[in-house]
């Protein structure tokens, strides 16, 4: 692990940054899902309880990875991804899997559910960062290199489709690819194989899908079914327009009184925004801004490929979903439950960000000073120096 002080500062920056929205997000939480609870069955610390017990788990996680070699995770890519796949084929088994909503995406473990899609997040990018590691020249070899790798992504999003949960099987496949096309996949083989993938991943949502185009007219006309599909993003949208400047004051908010569902989860940067007003949502816009900022500079100084690809991977991963969910909350997309990270409550969504976090301030801490060109195809510094001698012998 490199001594270097400017390295360890980077770490340490990036791990304040992710305590500090986790703290946040506690206090958010309670916030939302107290009065909601007490009005209902007078327990107003219920879910403060329950994410108390996830932190914990999530500091554990952050600290392991940020711990542990980066080179660990490259070794164990396969088995990391063929466990999340299992755990994906588990939670479709009825009995194993906790169907909630028509959904059938968790997997419940000593009295906590767990979303395997949110292992398979890491895992994905773990998998292709490996992949890619190995050097723009596997790709050229459309059988023996992008087949496997394409074939990766496409089964751990088909498996999330089935559950069924169109949106995080995008975002899988979204992170997964952006690592791979990074790492040198090739763009006509892609779109050869994936342009009829898409096709046929929209004729299966159109047909068997039916919620997404309700949610999508919903978007589009938040008046046209206010009190149906359109219920909970108009909601929202009156949660962030009424906070103004500086917000009603914390703990203030009128539409967490069984207004808005899912204040707690899903829609808590709308709660954000009422509670805190328009300066506490740009506060914590400029928070992920920082967080993907600091990353992209622990990418720069990455050892090796590997961690570059993987850096890369988490940091995207990190920034989208916190975009996504920001995206959402304000009605600029059609709705999809996703969390914001670190903030909103749940076990699973925080786990993943411990743990992405936590290998982004280790790949800061194993970092090196930053050189003008990516970390070259054979891997770190030796790959440079040897360059420059072949060069020189030649």
């Amino acid at each position: 692990m490199s001594t270097n002080v400017e390295s360890q500062r980077l770490s340490n920056t990036i791990t304040a940054i992710c305590a500090t929205l986790t703290a946040f997000g506690v206090v958010m939480i309670y916030s939302a899902s107290s009065v909601a609870f007490d009005l209902r069955n007078g327990d107003s610390t219920s879910y403060l309880r329950k994410q108390a017990v996830w932190v914990g788990l999530a500091a554990i996680i952050f600290a392991l990875a940020r711990t542990t070699s980066v080179s660990w995770l490259e070794k164990r890519a396969k088995p990391i991804l063929g466990f999340s796949l299992f755990l994906l084929l588990l939670v479709l088994i009825p009995g194993l899997g906790t169907k909630v909503g028509g959904a059938r995406r968790w997997i419940r473990l000593a009295g906590l559910n767990g979303e395997p899609s949110e292992l398979a997040k890491l895992a994905i990018v773990v998998f292709a960062a490996a992949w890619g590691a190995r050097g723009t020249e596997i790709f050229s070899d459309f059988r023996k290199g992008f087949l496997p790798a394409f074939g990766a992504v496409a089964a751990t999003a088909g498996l999330i489709v089935l559950e069924p949960d169109m949106g995080t099987a995008s975002f899988c496949a979204a992170i997964g690819l952006t690592v791979l096309v990074v790492a040198g996949m090739r763009l006509r083989h892609l779109a050869a194989v994936g342009a009829p993938g898409v096709a046929a991943l929209g004729l299966f949502a159109v047909f068997k899908l039916q919620y997404i185009a309700q949610r999508v007219a919903a978007w589009r006309d938040l008046d046209a079914d206010a009190s149906g599909t359109g219920y909970q993003i108009r909601q929202a949208v009156i949660a962030l327009g009424s906070g103004g400047p500086l917000g009603l004051g914390l703990g203030e908010s009128r539409q967490k009184r069984l207004f808005l569902p899912d204040g707690h989860t899903d829609f808590i940067f709308a709660l954000v925004g009422e509670e805190l007003g328009f300066v506490g949502t740009i506060a914590l816009v400029v928070l992920y801004a920082t967080l993907v900022v600091l990353a992209i500079r622990a990418i720069q100084r990455a050892k090796d490929r590997f961690s570059f690809l993987l850096g890369t991977g988490l940091a995207f991963a990190l920034g989208l979903q916190a975009a996504l969910n920001m995206a959402v909350a304000t009605a600029s997309i059609p709705p999809k439950g996703i969390a914001l990270p670190f903030v909103s409550f749940g076990g699973s969504p925080l786990l993943f960000c411990a743990a992405a976090a936590g290998v982004l301030a280790r790949i800061a801490a194993e970092g090196q000073p930053p050189t003008p060109t990516l970390p070259p195809l054979r891997g770190g510094r030796e790959s440079i120096e040897a360059d420059i001698t072949e060069e020189a012998v030649s």
